[in-house]
Order: structure tokens, then C-alpha cells, then sequence
């Protein structure tokens, strides 16, 4: 299998840690949908990364999708549980860290655009609103538990620990720690996890 990615992209990073760690053989290549010649828009009509070409040579795409599709094939635990309240807080969880990201690369890719051309100032408030939200909920639902969901280590974890990540990388003025205790201590343990430290962002693309 191949991974089409950039090292700039947080959900391609969300699709490279459950790679890790489910144990799959896939080659990653870094590639941009929108380049002249680019390989991705015959796998991906959408022409986005990330975009996962299978063996067979069909494409998948949507981080969502591809990391589904990756835990039914890996090996080890489920990162998804098959039962279904389990399933559909994991994916709950899923969405928020999805959406959290999603407002970061807003933001973070509104501030390349020189100043007389950014959006609103209430733009930018309505994308940290979302980030502000998400953080506050997933900081009450973690509470004291050491994993996000299942008291065990699921994709719920790997959604807000990149999640997380890309807060940081992105938005390193963001002070968010201080606010949620109990998310900086499951950053800090994912950190050590290999899946997490050998797939961190080095620098936009």
C-alpha cells in the first residue's frame, strides 16, 4: 500500500500513527494534491491528502475513512471497538479531534494571507469558539481517566493526542495547558508512544 501525505498535514499524521500502530507495510510518499503532475487526483478525485492507494489499486480517502479501513486490516487491539455505544463514543471522539484540526488549519493557513486580505476578526473568533468548545469537552470527558474512551488505548486517544499536536505545531502562541490539566497529561504520555513521536510535523507544505 501507499500513503500520499505532506509533512505539513495533520490528518496524513493521524493516518501515520494508526499505521504504527496497527503494524501495517505502507509507503509513505510525500506528495500535494494540487501540484503540477501530482499523482494523487487518478486515486483521489478530490485531489487531498491524505490519500491511502490499496494493493489492489483503489483509492481511499478521508482520514476517517482510511483509518477505519486500516484498523480492520492491522494487527493487534481494535482501535475501533466493535461494540457499538464503544464505537460510537470512540468516533465521537474522532470528530471532535477532526473538527479541532480542522479550525487550527483554518486559522493557521489564514495567517499566510498578508493582513489586508485575512478574513474578519469574527472569522477568527468563530474558528477558536470551535477549538475553545472541543478542548473544554474533551478535557471534561477525559477527567481523571488515563484514556479517552474504553479504559483503554483507542483512536479516541490518537484523535486528541494529534489533535493536540497540530495546536501546537501550528498554533504555538495558544497557551492551552493551563486550562486543561488532564489533556496536557495525555499529551505528555503520547508523546512517548514511537507511533506518535516518529510522525511529528516539521514544517508546513
Amino acid at each position: 500500500m501507499k500513503l500520499y501525505g505532506s509533512p505539513g498535514s495533520p490528518f496524513a499524521r493521524k493516518v501515520r500513527i494508526v499505521i504504527a500502530e496497527k503494524n501495517i507495510s505502507c509507503e509513505y510518499i510525500v506528495a500535494r494534491g494540487r501540484a503540477p503532475g501530482s499523482p494523487i487526483p487518478p486515486f483521489n478525485p478530490l485531489a487531498k491528502v491524505p490519500t491511502l492507494v490499496r494493493d489492489d489499486g483503489r483509492g481511499l480517502y478521508d482520514s476517517a475513512v482510511i483509518v477505519e479501513y486500516l484498523d480492520a486490516i492491522g494487527s493487534g487491539p481494535k482501535l475501533i471497538p466493535e461494540d457499538f455505544e464503544q464505537r460510537i463514543e470512540v468516533k465521537r471522539w474522532e470528530a471532535l479531534g477532526d473538527g479541532i484540526t480542522e479550525a487550527t488549519v483554518n486559522i493557521n493557513h489564514e495567517y499566510r494571507e498578508p493582513a489586508d486580505k485575512q478574513r474578519s476578526a469574527e472569522w477568527f473568533a468563530n474558528q477558536q469558539l470551535k477549538i475553545d468548545r472541543g478542548l473544554a469537552v474533551m478535557e471534561r470527558d477525559l477527567g481523571a481517566n488515563e484514556y479517552c474512551c474504553c479504559s483503554r488505548y483507542t483512536l479516541a486517544d490518537i484523535a486528541a493526542g494529534y489533535a493536540l499536536g497540530y495546536l501546537d505545531f501550528a498554533l504555538p502562541e495558544f497557551e492551552w495547558r493551563g486550562k486543561h490539566p488532564a489533556l496536557a497529561k495525555l499529551a505528555g504520555h503520547l508523546a512517548s508512544r514511537p507511533a506518535f513521536s516518529n510522525t511529528v510535523q516539521f514544517k508546513p507544505v
